[in-house]
């Protein structure tokens, strides 16, 4: 099969990561290409998708003439049998050109917009909440795919280099948090339940850079460390004794998946995505914005042990064999079926993926 991808952005979080790591997975069994914008690199935490982009996929950036017409090129030199878009800015680009009949498709990592993906041929939702707040005639086309996760627990000589680059003392409990700092990921409100909570022996580490930073700072007491973005933060994380997601809005949650494949008890806000990973009736969830519930939770989390989670669920290779499948009925629906066409792949079956679900 030939999967063309398109993101139009400029920094790298967790949505730019979904694209690179199911990029490097589609590569290995399909002939996969992605369209870029011009200027991709985050001036504030020197993050770059391109950087990121394994050497298997052929990376087209936008040049002068912009980045609808360096998609539009694509189409026609690329010739893919599917066109799958990630985030705004590319998507409503991509619906406002003549794709020849090529069926496309869209994650959505964020809400739904009709004017950006009402033209969609499929949508991918990343949680449930997503799929179910969609309009009833674009339901149909939509199926929700679970993101996932390949973090790998950071080693113990790893977490006792970071808490010591951090100045953390070793019998102290550290609550940690990550994101880009913005108004909806909540890390005000934690830095407040932090400071209400006041328990001994504590301390708070926020991963992360944005513009609330300044704001933050000015927040934060003698217990709150804010060190700043990491390109390493999944083995970060070790470092850490709890991980608190306090987000007002979270499409899915990634980060949280990367703090629990460390082993780290969770305490989260009941908001998009988090109940579908640590269920709806979890005693870790509170309400988004309730700075008290937050606080009583921070005293709760204190002394909880390391624990094993379960995170079967959120794979990449079955994330992948679905997605695949939902390529080839979005196809089949759209009358483009899978033909001979020098596509090796789309003619044999993938033993990276078959049997996974």
């Amino acid at each position: 099969m030939r999967i063309l991808h398109a993101i139009s952005t400029c920094e790298f979080a967790g949505s730019e990561r979904h694209v690179v790591e199911l990029l490097e997975w589609q590569a290995k069994t399909h002939d996969v290409a992605l369209v870029i914008r011009r200027d991709t690199c985050d001036a504030r935490t020197g993050g770059d998708i391109a950087d990121m982009v394994p050497a298997a996929v052929l990376v087209r950036r936008a040049g002068r003439s912009g980045f609808s017409t360096a998609l539009w090129q694509a189409v026609r030199q690329f010739r893919p049998d599917i066109v799958h878009t990630h985030l705004g800015r590319a998507s409503v680009r991509a619906r406002l050109l003549p794709l020849g009949g090529v069926p496309m498709v869209a994650t959505l990592h964020n809400r739904f917009c009709s004017r950006v993906y009402g033209s969609h041929d499929g949508l991918v939702c990343i949680a449930q909440w997503q799929k179910d707040t969609l309009p009833a005639h674009v339901a149909p086309r939509a199926q929700v795919i679970h993101n996932w996760t390949r973090a790998q627990c950071g080693s113990d000589d790893h977490r006792r280099a970071v808490r010591a680059r951090l100045g953390l003392g070793a019998d102290e409990f550290v609550f940690g948090a990550a994101g880009r700092f913005v108004a909806q990921k909540g890390l005000d409100d934690l830095v407040r339940a932090f400071g209400q909570a006041n328990l001994a022996g504590t301390r708070l580490v926020i991963f992360g850079d944005g513009p609330m930073r300044p704001e933050l700072e000015a927040m934060a007491g003698p217990g709150v460390l804010l060190p700043g973005y990491s390109r390493s933060l999944p083995q970060d994380l070790a470092a850490l004794d709890a991980f608190v997601l306090p987000s007002h809005r979270e499409p899915f949650g990634l980060v949280m998946l990367e703090a629990m494949a460390n082993g780290l008890p969770i305490l989260a806000t009941n908001a998009g995505g988090v109940p579908d990973i640590l269920g709806a009736g979890s005693p870790w969830l509170v309400p988004p914005q309730d700075i008290d519930a937050l606080s009583a939770g921070l005293r709760r989390l204190k002394g909880e042990a390391r624990r094993h989670w379960d995170l079967g669920r959120f794979s990449l290779p079955g994330a992948a064999a679905q997605l695949e499948r939902f390529y080839l009925a979005t196809m089949q629906c759209k009358q483009r079926p899978v033909l001979a066409s020098g596509l090796g792949s789309a003619a044999r079956p993938n033993p990276a993926i078959d049997g996974v679900s």
